[in-house]
């Protein structure tokens, strides 16, 4: 079964600053920030990136949108959807769509297996999903989509009946594998191998692994790590 939230879920989930309450019962079925992936009874998320997501609103409601977070004044819709269209007010639309993520996960509740390492990530993630499969209803990550984006999308792409979900976290700077922790909250944290990656933003393999422990920020309690025991940069950890 696809995801199923309605309008007075997503906006409390993500703090809507607007009035929606003439479109609670609305329900989305799926969530996007591309366009070109939109399906009928979709969730737009315009991001601001390269190019501004909002620009596309009038594309993103042609390919089946049924609802669209809104981070700019709702003055600057488009005229032909003023007072017509849903639109859920955020103070900043990736925030938004990584707090729905959180609330979906809640809603779901299933084990969460975080992964991350310099090499090795999606073998393990591959090899984690083969085995739990033959037991659970297991979702997992696919492609690249392990950044501050593609994670959470990757959990709104969960089928309501997902028993574990396998996510893989990606990273380029310090501070980024704590925010998809801290967003996921694993039951499970493990960590591949450190290589040398990005090195030239940690200074050292040391400074890796420092980055790579943050999958242990959002770790639940009694939650179990899985590292490379002959690590000598974890020996002090």
């Amino acid at each position: 079964m696809m995801i199923s939230l309605t309008v007075k879920e997503i906006a409390i989930a993500v703090g809507a600053i607007n009035d929606t309450n003439q479109w609670s019962d609305r329900e989305i079925t799926s969530v996007n920030f591309d366009t070109r992936k939109l399906v009928k009874g979709s969730l737009f998320v315009p991001l601001l990136g390269t190019n501004d997501g909002h620009h596309f609103i009038l594309k993103a409601v042609e390919n089946g949108a049924a609802v669209s977070l809104w981070s700019k004044s709702l003055n600057d819709l488009p005229l032909e959807l003023e007072q017509e269209f849903p639109v859920i007010q955020v103070n900043d639309t990736l925030k938004a769509l990584q707090d729905l993520a959180a609330f979906y996960l809640t809603k779901v509740a299933p084990k969460v297996v975080g992964i991350t390492g310099s090499n090795g990530k999606t073998t393990t993630k591959d090899m984690t999903d083969a085995v739990l499969s033959s037991q659970y209803r297991v979702h997992k990550t696919q492609g690249n989509f392990n950044n501050h984006i593609g994670l959470p999308i990757t959990i709104l792409e969960m089928p309501i009946e997902t028993e574990v979900v396998i996510l893989e976290m990606g990273m380029s700077r310090a501070g980024e594998i704590k925010v998809l922790s801290d967003l996921a909250k694993p039951d499970v944290a493990i960590i591949t191998m450190i290589g040398e990656s990005h090195i030239e933003f940690f200074g050292s393999r040391a400074g890796i692994a420092d980055a790579k422990m943050e999958i242990c920020s959002g770790l639940k309690e009694n939650g179990v790590l899985i590292y490379p025991g002959k690590n000598h940069y974890y020996k002090k950890k």
